[in-house]
Formats: C-alpha cells, sequence, structure tokens
C-alpha cells in the first residue's frame, strides 16, 4: 500500500513539474517605455518586436515613444483607454529623467512612476503591473550626440539608485519588479545608450523569462 502511495505521489510530482516548464504567459502585454521600447537604432525591432515574433500566440503591444520620461506619465492615459482588454502593463522609464543625474531627479522618477501605477489600477484593478528597471549605459562606447545631451557617469550612478528604488516601491505597491540594468552585453550598445539587435534580443528574453516566473 505505501509502495503505491509513494508511485502515485512521484507521478503527481512529475505531472507538476511539466506542467510548471510549461507555463506562458498569455493574453495581451501592453510595453510603455521610451526609444528603447519603441527600437531606436534598430529600425523598430525592439524587445517588443523580438517577443512578438518569438511568441505569436501573446499580444505584445508597442507604446514606447523616443525621449519619453516618467514625467511625460500623462501619455498613459491614451494608452490605457485603448488597452482597456489588456491582462499585463509593463513600465519600462527612467533613463531619459536622468542626464546628469541626481538623488532628486531619481526622487521624481518614483512620484511619477506612483502616479502612472495609480492609473493603472483605477482603470483596471485586475491588470497584472511590472516596473522594469531600465538597462544600463555605457560610457566607453558613447556617441558624441548623447554625450552632449550628459548621459554620463552621473546617469549611470543614478540608474544603479533607481533600481534599487524601483525594488521597494514595487513591493510597497504590491506589483512586479523585474530588473533590466545587467542584462544587456557591453559590446551590444550601438551607440552607448540604445542596445543593437543583439541587446534587444538580451532584453526579450529577460523579460519573457521574467516575466514566466513572476506569473
Amino acid at each position: 500500500m505505501l509502495k503505491k502511495f509513494l508511485s502515485l505521489f512521484i507521478i503527481t510530482i512529475s505531472v507538476g513539474i511539466v506542467v510548471m516548464s510549461f507555463k506562458n504567459i498569455h493574453g495581451k502585454v501592453v510595453c510603455f517605455g521610451d526609444s528603447i521600447t519603441y527600437g531606436a537604432q534598430v529600425d523598430g525591432k525592439s524587445w517588443v518586436y523580438s517577443l512578438s515574433q518569438n511568441h505569436p500566440d501573446v499580444d505584445f503591444v508597442n507604446a514606447g515613444r523616443s525621449g519619453r520620461k516618467t514625467s511625460d506619465r500623462k501619455e498613459l492615459l491614451p494608452v490605457l483607454k485603448t488597452n482597456s482588454d489588456a491582462d499585463y502593463f509593463l513600465i519600462f522609464l527612467g533613463v531619459n529623467d536622468l542626464k546628469d543625474g541626481n538623488d532628486s531627479m531619481v526622487s521624481n522618477c518614483i512620484a511619477n512612476m506612483k502616479w502612472m501605477i495609480a492609473e493603472i489600477k483605477n482603470a483596471d484593478a485586475k491588470a497584472k503591473i511590472v516596473i522594469l528597471a531600465p538597462t544600463d549605459i555605457n560610457l566607453k562606447t558613447m556617441n558624441e550626440i548623447n554625450i552632449k545631451k550628459k548621459y554620463n557617469e552621473n546617469t549611470k550612478q543614478s540608474l544603479y539608485k533607481l533600481e534599487i528604488k524601483y525594488k521597494e516601491f514595487a513591493r510597497e505597491e504590491h506589483i512586479q519588479f523585474l530588473s533590466l540594468l545587467h542584462t544587456v552585453s557591453e559590446l551590444n550598445y550601438a551607440d552607448g545608450l540604445h542596445p543593437n539587435i543583439d541587446g534587444q534580443q538580451e532584453i526579450a528574453k529577460t523579460v519573457w523569462k521574467g516575466l514566466n516566473k513572476l506569473y
């Protein structure tokens, strides 16, 4: 009898592991972000595009715009209106707020993120929300245009602080957090700021793996 019970137990556990290994997110995923989400430097073939190509059963919506900051928070409102049926909202913002960054700028990112999270919750209390800590920058390969825009060492330090603050904020708000800070390899930045195709694919893999782990 004991032997039979143990056999059934092992089978049950094995089935559970198989089911978990094939667990995938589904439905509609809205990706609200800046130029990295939009696909600058890669002809629009961003991490969102990569996810759409690799997982056609999931509806990934690219709601990125070049230059967007967390302070452009009201741009989220029409996105919420046109995607009222979304199952997930991923927010990938912060780096454009941190030109020549400092602690005050990091705090402003949190305040703006708090506003956006509240708007999403008000629009759809059932929607799953994930804050994505932005990718790092590569100061060694930063081009002249971005140097003049003041993407510098202060930006880099502020991105590391923002990752910590986003994680704390997500915990307080009872939403999910996924860090992309160390996702893109050093050589996979097109201009020191934007990932190239390989870098975008690295982001896509991290996001997909992270979402399926979170949900």
